[in-house]
């Protein structure tokens, strides 16, 4: 209940040293208030408890079961490995406002709380923290986001939420630290060993380059299997590396990347983004580094050509049978020695025509005899896509060219040449082609095309055609509200 702040004077003596007749009624209806107040605030209580007993009543769902099988409804309806984000659904903190009994038995269910965002810093969010991981028992493994771009005006606050991690960095599993370079020193855990597999690194901008301070090191070193860095070099990462099977770089300077998979013997994924020229911490290669284990290579967003030939002239990956290479430039000589270099493993290519000369695409899959699947993306108004194709079933005119393809994916974000689909499967040796085309258009314009597409699938050819955003047969214009 809320105080109400009395209004009269405190004492009231202007007849004959008694208070007066309005002072006198209102010291009584003051008192009544106050027994009313009481008696309701019994009657909430009376209600609580009534409502208790009404959700045991009429709730034939978790009240009926053993509290073993509640709990594993509750965790069966929870996010299994996304972060949960504490303020925001899905969320085990609903689960408790349904009833008592519910919030009891969520309290009590620890493997509803071993996920966690945090995205702020006050004294409600670090309290908060740390009822969350109490209720995650002491055994279970943490997923963990954090983000902290430095500019935290609590930071008392800020600095006791790094502290409760710290205690439970034993049980850390998963960890995304989006964290400013000042702070990247904070996590340091505890020296109690972890557990932790999957790391992710990423600094917030920050103006001025990290430095010996803001190393990420932990009291008991890592050794995840999966690591991601994004303006993280690694000169600030003091982990173990022989675990490692999946690396994501973002932003951090060729030569790092090298030393990374120098440091990695069983490194199988390696995602680079937006890799800039050398940084000089580490020397570049004079020879190829040959990786036995390394089987899929994606190169994201690497608009200089001398960084993307270095990488490939670097690189030797016999057991390499995935290559995406999207938004990245291409030089045609430094990708055929490259492939030189592949086994018959290699079974997967993806990549986008836009940032490289189409022209020379097809001179570059003439070596990759492997090949089953093909994918050619676009994200331009104009897209090449149709000359493309044509240079392809030009060169597909030979039994020697792409002879294992199986599976073709076209990928055009607004506009789509449908002609060049019946250039396709006019040749006899690309009837069988599984033939997928995904696309921002949304209908056809020529219906003339359109029929003939549909006469070509009755004939038992396997083409399908589904929009970007939203999963429908545009053949048949039938959604099937799946969005992708």
């Amino acid at each position: 209940m809320i105080a109400r702040k009395v209004l009269r004077p405190e004492r009231c003596m202007v007849r004959n040293g008694k208070p007066c007749r309005a002072c006198t009624e209102d010291i009584k209806l003051e008192k009544k208030i106050k027994e009313l107040e009481i008696k309701i605030k019994k009657i909430y209580i009376k209600r609580r408890a009534l409502r208790t007993a009404m959700n045991e009543n009429h709730d034939s769902l978790i009240h009926k079961f053993p509290p073993e099988i509640a709990s594993h409804i509750f965790i069966q309806c929870s996010p299994p490995i996304e972060c949960v984000d504490i303020y925001f659904r899905p969320n085990p903190l609903y689960l408790g406002a349904v009833c008592q009994k519910w919030r009891q038995l969520a309290w009590a269910t620890p493997e509803l709380w071993t996920s966690l965002d945090i995205g702020s810093f006050n004294r409600d969010r670090a309290q908060l923290v740390h009822e969350w991981l109490d209720r995650s028992g002491t055994s279970l493994p943490l997923d963990i986001k954090l983000f902290d771009d430095g500019d935290c005006e609590d930071q008392e606050h800020h600095d006791e939420v790094i502290n409760i991690l710290n205690k439970h960095s034993a049980r850390w599993h998963n960890m995304r630290l989006d964290v400013s370079a000042e702070h990247l020193c904070c996590l340091s855990g505890s020296s109690q060993g972890n557990i932790l597999r999957r790391l992710a690194l990423c600094l917030t901008y920050s103006p001025f380059r990290p430095s010996k301070l803001s190393t990420f090191s932990m009291k008991s070193k890592p050794s995840p299997t999966d690591l991601t860095l994004k303006r993280v070099g690694l000169p600030y990462v003091d982990m173990v590396w022989n675990n490692l099977t999946t690396a994501s770089l973002d932003d951090i300077g060729v030569d790092e990347c090298f030393e990374l998979i120098c440091k990695a013997p069983l490194l199988g994924t390696l995602k680079l983004y937006a890799i800039n020229p050398s940084s000089d911490f580490f020397p570049i290669p004079s020879t190829r580094i040959v990786h036995p284990h390394l089987h899929s290579l994606e190169l994201w967003g690497i608009k200089e050509q001398t960084v993307v030939a270095r990488i490939l002239d670097s690189l030797c990956s016999p057991s390499l049978e995935r290559w995406i290479h999207y938004g990245s430039s291409l030089l045609l000589h430094s990708a055929i020695s490259f492939i030189g270099n592949l086994s018959s493993s290699f079974k997967s290519f993806k990549i986008g025509i836009d940032k490289c000369d189409y022209r020379q695409i097809p001179g570059l899959l003439s070596h990759l005899s492997s090949l089953e699947f093909l994918e050619l993306r676009s994200t331009r108004n104009q897209p090449p896509t149709a000359e493309l194709i044509s240079l392809l079933c030009a060169s597909a005119q030979s039994p020697l060219y792409l002879p294992h393809l199986q599976s073709l994916e076209l990928v055009s974000e607004f506009y789509f040449a449908w002609e060049s689909l019946l250039q396709i499967f006019a040749l006899s040796r690309w009837r069988t082609l599984r033939v997928r085309v995904h696309t921002g258009v949304k209908r056809f314009d020529d219906q003339k095309i359109r029929k003939q597409l549909l006469e070509l699938v009755d004939t038992g050819i396997d083409l399908s055609i589904t929009h970007l955003d939203w999963r429908y047969d545009m053949l048949q214009e039938e959604p099937r509200f799946m969005h992708s």
